[in-house]
């Protein structure tokens, strides 16, 4: 199981990739802006009873989320290559690499 930091560097890590702010996430959640920036700064532990809420609110698995799904954790390489394609590619055409990985999101529920 992963612990506090390594669990809100994944939440990040999702949020960035979605262009997804605090308040979203906050509003998705169900919980105050105030305790979501709390988790993320990391002067609270993040709450563990609310892991699918999360998990759900950022298009991940609750397995991936804690750490216990290790086929999730194989995909983090193409998304460090993907990474380093910043700057070659047009916005219209990063727009387009999203939209085709939302699709390919839809295709696994």
């Amino acid at each position: 199981m992963r612990n506090n930091d390594e669990i809100i560097t994944i939440i990040k890590s999702a949020m960035k990739e979605q262009d997804m702010s605090l308040s979203e996430l906050a509003r998705r959640v169900g919980v105050a802006k105030s305790a979501v920036s709390r988790y993320l700064n990391l002067t609270r532990e993040f709450p563990l009873n609310r892991t699918e809420d999360f998990a759900k609110a950022l298009s991940i698995s609750t397995e991936y989320l804690l750490g216990f799904d290790k086929s999730e954790q194989q995909d983090e390489q193409p998304k460090h290559r993907a990474a380093h394609l910043e700057g070659e590619l047009t916005d219209e055409e990063w727009q387009r690499v999203l939209d085709y990985a939302d699709y390919i999101r839809s295709k696994r529920k």
